[in-house]
């Protein structure tokens, strides 16, 4: 989140006027401090990333610039591990939905879910975005630790004529 604007930064990418209107009407009601916006095109919400501008994607699989859902994530994927992106669609595809989330995706949640149920996004926002810290602080940890872990072996190549300490000379 930026640090100067305390307001999380969702990017919803939503080619339905309805679909979008009524997320972004359960957003408001339901979540506090929060900017959405809202792009139509994966090409349109692939340049609000790349400048920055949200903190979470809340992602339509079905957009007129991809060819099916599954090229929807392919496009998406690169920016899961930089930020939450939550996969919302009317299929009812179970095992789609577990490989995305597998492979990345902070949540899938059912439109459905949200015209049931408007505010059970919020709790989707707060868990997805709280994982996503998670996972960074644990990723920042276990870089952390590979980096003290080569400095050692650094230290005692130099003590052991550069030889490593498993015997391969380099």
């Amino acid at each position: 989140m930026d640090k100067k604007n305390s307001s999380l930064r969702i990017l919803l990418i939503e080619d339905s006027d309805t679909d979008a209107f009524i997320i972004q009407n359960a957003i408001r009601n339901h979540k506090s401090e929060v900017q959405c916006t809202r792009v139509a095109t994966f090409h349109s919400g692939e340049e609000v990333l790349e400048k920055g501008e949200a903190d979470l994607v809340l992602l339509d699989l079905g957009l007129p610039d991809t060819v099916d859902p599954k090229d929807t994530y392919e496009k998406i994927k690169k920016w899961t591990s930089k930020l939450p992106v939550i996969i919302m669609t009317n299929l009812k595809d179970h095992e789609l939905a577990q490989l995305m989330v597998q492979e990345g995706a902070a949540d899938f949640l059912n439109k459905d879910t949200i015209s049931n149920n408007p505010a059970h996004i919020r709790d989707v926002l707060d868990f997805s975005m709280a994982r996503h810290s998670i996972g960074m602080k644990l990723l920042s940890e276990k870089e952390k630790v590979e980096q003290e872990s080569k400095q050692k072996d650094t230290v005692l190549k130099c003590f052991m004529g550069g030889y490593s300490i498993n015997g391969s000379g380099k």
